[in-house]
């Protein structure tokens, strides 16, 4: 059987964890092909795949690290679902041999539960007042100004996404 050569491409596919803001880049490139016309037909179904059709795989694995983290808050006794509407959206950028995929979360806090917190000491940084004399309303017996944290495990909800992607992309 015949080679159809205009339909030959090579694929180059980088999918990478960002972290300021916590999200991650998608990127695939056809550097060669036989034709141009092969590798934009191969990048509009990579497009329509990825961030376009309903149901793409992108908004899939959103949906997925969003599960993740309602896991992870409901096993920890966490109230993080706000961490959700802190979802920034999707950026594509379409090149002639390329397509990039962004997507991120809008708050440092998402990146304190992704990746965890050790336990810590908070340590205020108190006022000081001065009087010349000690009235009734003045009470100085003590003063906690630091608090222990047991610190925040490690929830790697957007992770799982991303290896939940990397195996979606692999199997098709």
């Amino acid at each position: 059987m015949a080679e159809n050569p205009a339909a030959t491409v090579s694929l180059e596919f980088s999918l990478e964890l960002e972290t300021d803001p916590l999200g991650a880049t998608l990127e695939v490139a056809v550097p060669d092909a036989n034709s141009d016309e092969a590798r934009q037909a191969f990048l509009d179904s990579a497009e329509s795949a990825l961030v376009g059709a309903s149901g793409n795989l992108i908004s899939q694995c959103v949906a997925e690290a969003h599960d993740n983290l309602a896991s992870y808050a409901s096993s920890q006794g966490y109230d993080i679902g706000f961490l959700e509407n802190e979802f920034a959206g999707v950026e594509v950028d379409r090149g002639q041999r390329s397509l990039t995929v962004e997507w991120s979360w809008d708050s440092e806090l998402a990146s304190y539960y992704e990746f965890g917190v050790a336990p810590h000491t908070i340590r205020g940084d108190p006022l000081h007042f001065y009087w010349a004399a000690k009235d009734q309303w003045i009470q100085t017996d003590e003063v906690n100004w630091g608090s222990e944290t047991g610190g925040i495990p490690e929830s790697r909800w957007v992770r799982d996404s991303l290896h939940w992607l990397r195996r979606e992309v692999a199997q098709t």
